[in-house]
């Protein structure tokens, strides 16, 4: 009973949520949380100072800003916001010159008179009053300024953001020679208005979801409204809302705490830094996530073959992306069974191999003194120690340190009698395979399965290695992204479908949205979209 308990677990999700056709949208029970009692801010400005000071550990914390006003009347008032967070020229000219040219106004005259101090008097272009110091202590964190005023029981907020980030640059991980050539920053409201500036249209809906209970690092769910499936969305807008953690730093973290299986060796979502990818996504039904401070954007649902593809096939002839495809695939399958391959080969099936050959591999062997195993995963783990400092090295020291480690230590190790150099020959075919790859979450998967390839057919040859790749496949058969079929679309969908798995279609035969997505209009054009052929 136990192994069938431990074979269920692992083939099987433990949330059973699934997407189908016209169906409502799954319900869920309501968590018990304990909510905190709120503080409102007082009509005594002496009170509310007294408490802002006491949140943000003023005057400690000296990024704290706190300017205390007189207006007309001998009115009291104060500012609060962080230093290099707000544009300091707006923060004069809008609000504190404003404020002190701001007629008096008796109290008894208007009942509630600070919409019309807004709508009259402020010159700023987002403004709002708000009653509680939790709203009011979170915007200043993300940026704004509020004013309080004597007399007055809500505190006025206004959006002053200034502070230094980076410009929209090229692509680093995901280049494409064809295509728009931008990247996602780390300014949130930036990101969203590169993908507005693709996707122009009323139906886009980006929903603000706040994720962390102390950090409300802010995010935006992006979908269009009359495209995406509302089983989907409400399955991506429950699963952020219910994360609970004090502090979320980068949107990988929202990755991983969202996925079904986090330990699962392939990555169930799709994280992209180019707009233009998340635009046609959004375009096919599926949600985009950003997160303040991240570059990258979540793409959910996705599937094996969306991890597989990569951004310049979409702007390249037919023939030209198919033949780019056929090689990713060769390199995919190089990168992951070569190396057990080569070890089935020699140590299980010497009789397959030519006569000649096999005499050249032995003599290459003579002097070696480790089994053909030891001496594979030697060289793999120095192969990906190299490569792991030439990432974290300096750019120019890098190019450096490929070339002492891929030459002279080869050769040196060829020398030595310590490798063969049909070895050297495996593991430089087998990372070239690697650097094919599309995504290098994608690339984790392959160094992981191939080590276990290089057990499976260093012990039971062919045999080994075919029931590995039967089990795996069978475990990504059984995987599911926001309740799609992970290796979707070869399962046997009954929706009409123009999803593609390996081979391209034309971009006039690209007629239909992925059916696997269920989306509200399944053709995304015209059944004859080259109307000067008619």
């Amino acid at each position: 009973m136990e192994i069938k308990q431990i074979l269920s677990d692992f083939f099987k999700d433990s949330r059973t949520f699934r997407v189908f056709p016209n169906k409502k949208a799954v319900d869920y029970d309501i968590r018990d949380e304990k909510k905190e009692e709120k503080h409102y801010v007082s009509d005594n400005i002496e009170e509310n100072l007294s408490y802002i000071k006491k949140v943000f550990s003023y005057p400690v914390n000296n990024d704290i800003v706190i300017r205390e006003l007189v207006l007309k009347g001998e009115k009291q008032a104060f500012l609060v916001f962080i230093d290099g967070m707000v544009m300091g020229n707006s923060v004069d000219t809008s609000l504190i010159q404003t404020l002190q040219k701001l007629p008096f106004i008796e109290n008894e005259e208007f009942e509630d008179d600070s919409a019309d101090i807004m709508e009259r008097f402020i010159s700023n272009s987002q403004a709002q009053a708000v009653l509680d110091f939790d709203s009011i202590c979170e915007e200043i964190n993300f940026g704004s300024c509020a004013v309080f005023v004597d007399g007055y029981k809500r505190a006025f907020i206004f959006d002053v953001r200034g502070w230094e980030h980076r410009t929209i640059t090229r692509p680093q991980n995901e280049q494409s020679i064809y295509g728009p050539q931008e990247a996602f920053s780390e300014m949130l409201r930036t990101n969203t208005a590169l993908i507005r500036k693709i996707i122009k249209t009323e139906k886009l809906i980006a929903e603000g979801i706040k994720v962390g209970n102390t950090s409300k690092t802010r995010g935006v769910l992006l979908y269009i409204n009359d495209i995406a499936n509302e089983q989907i969305v409400n399955e991506v807008k429950y699963r952020i809302k219910s994360i609970s953690v004090d502090y979320i730093i980068a949107i990988e973290e929202v990755a991983q705490l969202i996925e079904e299986k986090p330990l699962t060796l392939t990555s169930q979502m799709l994280l992209t830094e180019r707009p233009d990818r998340a635009a046609k996504a959004l375009t096919q039904g599926r949600c985009v996530f950003l997160l303040s401070g991240s570059p990258r954007a979540i793409i959910l649902p996705t599937n094996a073959f969306e991890l597989t593809n990569v951004v310049s096939d979409d702007y390249l002839r037919t023939p030209f992306s198919n033949m780019s495809s056929v090689i990713r695939l060769f390199a995919m399958f190089v990168t992951i069974l070569l190396p057990g391959l080569y070890l089935a080969i020699t140590l299980h099936h010497q009789e397959i191999i030519p006569t000649y050959l096999l005499y050249s591999i032995s003599a290459s062997r003579e002097n070696v003194p480790f089994p053909s195993i030891i001496e594979l995963l030697l060289m793999d783990l120095a192969f990906e120690m190299i490569r792991e400092a030439g990432i974290r090295m300096p750019s120019p020291i890098g190019s450096t340190l490929g070339i002492v480690g891929g030459l002279i230590l080869g050769q040196a190790a060829v020398s030595a009698k310590i490798v063969s150099p049909i070895m050297i020959i495996v593991i430089a075919i087998t990372g070239i395979g690697a650097f094919a790859t599309a995504d290098y979450y994608i690339e984790w998967t392959f160094r992981i399965l191939r080590l276990g390839f290089i057990i499976l057919g260093s012990l039971l040859g062919f045999y080994g290695i075919a029931v590995g790749i039967f089990l795996y496949s069978a475990y990504l058969g059984a995987q599911r992204s926001i309740g799609c079929e992970f290796l979707a679309p070869i399962p046997a969908y009954k929706a009409k479908s123009s999803a593609e798995i390996l081979i391209r279609k034309t971009a006039s035969s690209k007629e239909l949205r992925p059916g696997f997505l269920y989306p509200k209009k399944i053709r995304r054009e015209s059944r004859v979209s080259r109307n000067w052929k008619k």
